[in-house]
């Protein structure tokens, strides 16, 4: 990886045995990162097309490409796009998609953008820093109502217009923009249950960079979209590290195994759950990457009829 870039991938043998990777196969990362998931299929003989916002991550995918050459290209582009960057990389249909919908280890602790709480950074929360409204500015203009439909539907925070109340007085106020200072106020508030093993910050932060990226939109979005990419016996898998997202995937992956036909563009498919249930991490990957502790993963498969 580039100097100063690192990334600790989550359930990679899981995602990879899933994928069934062959030689010579086209797959798409979703949400390239820190690229471990591209590495991985490419080391196998995959061909990759990978996408991200973030130009830190486009940045250090040069390592990929002066590694793997023309079996390897990324472009900056939100994932609920792929199949127009699919086809700009000269691919109709892929083989194997992989999202990981978490943060990079880089986005915590080394992009400055305010992503973790532990540390004296602006809110920013940007994916793309030169897309939208930074959390700061998003904040300070969002009605108190805005607030707690936000904190509710991302992150499922009870007595929310209460938590919202309080949280607008920080913008309110004109304190400072600053992820530590922030998540220092929010731990103050009295209207948010306490739980021993979460900070009061976690759930919060969360919600507010959800808004901030759009993610449940574009999540969804994406999902919805992926018939327009896949072929014969595509393997998708999804990574997701809360509740509201993993609702998102099993709901729309058992829409689609629910549909008897599913039609685009002239091609005929049907689809099928690949496991039944969430798989989890290790305890073994839990202990060496806590990070890992809350991702859960699904996967479905599109079979082409006739």
């Amino acid at each position: 990886m580039s100097q100063g870039y690192h990334h600790r991938t989550v359930m990679a043998d899981e995602a990879l045995e899933i994928l069934n990777v062959v030689s010579g196969g086209v797959y798409l990362d979703a949400t390239f990162g820190g690229g471990g998931h591209s590495e991985r299929i490419l080391e196998k003989g995959g061909r990759v097309i990978a996408l991200d916002l973030d130009d830190e991550a486009i940045e250090n995918a040069r390592r990929l490409k002066e590694r793997f050459g023309d079996r390897f290209s990324i472009f900056k582009g939100n994932f609920k796009e792929a199949f127009k960057f699919c086809r700009m990389a000269g691919v109709e249909r892929v083989d194997g998609v992989i999202a990981d919908l978490g943060l990079s280890s880089n986005q915590l602790e080394q992009s400055g953008r305010g992503f973790s709480f532990m540390r004296s950074e602006p809110l920013d929360m940007r994916f793309d820093r030169t897309a939208g409204r930074t959390a700061y500015e998003l904040l300070s203009e969002l009605s108190v109502e805005d607030i707690a439909y936000t904190l509710k539907t991302f992150a499922d925070i009870e007595r929310d217009t209460k938590v919202a109340g309080y949280l607008k007085e920080y913008f309110s106020k004109g304190m400072p923009n600053d992820a530590l200072s922030f998540a220092e106020y929010i731990r103050g508030c009295r209207f948010i249950k306490r739980n021993r093993r979460i900070d009061p910050a976690t759930r919060v932060f969360m919600a507010i960079r959800m808004l901030v990226n759009n993610e449940v939109d574009n999540l969804t979005t994406f999902l919805a979209r992926l018939p327009m990419i896949v072929k014969n016996d595509t393997r998708v898998v999804v990574i997701a590290f809360h509740s509201v997202e993993d609702r998102i995937v099993k709901n729309i992956f058992r829409k689609f195994v629910r549909q008897d036909l599913i039609e685009t563009e002239g091609i005929k498919l049907r689809a099928e759950l690949l496991i039944k249930k969430v798989i989890r991490p290790s305890e073994r990957e839990r202990r060496s990457n806590p990070r890992s502790r809350s991702a859960k993963m699904r996967a479905i498969r599109f079979l082409r009829i006739g």
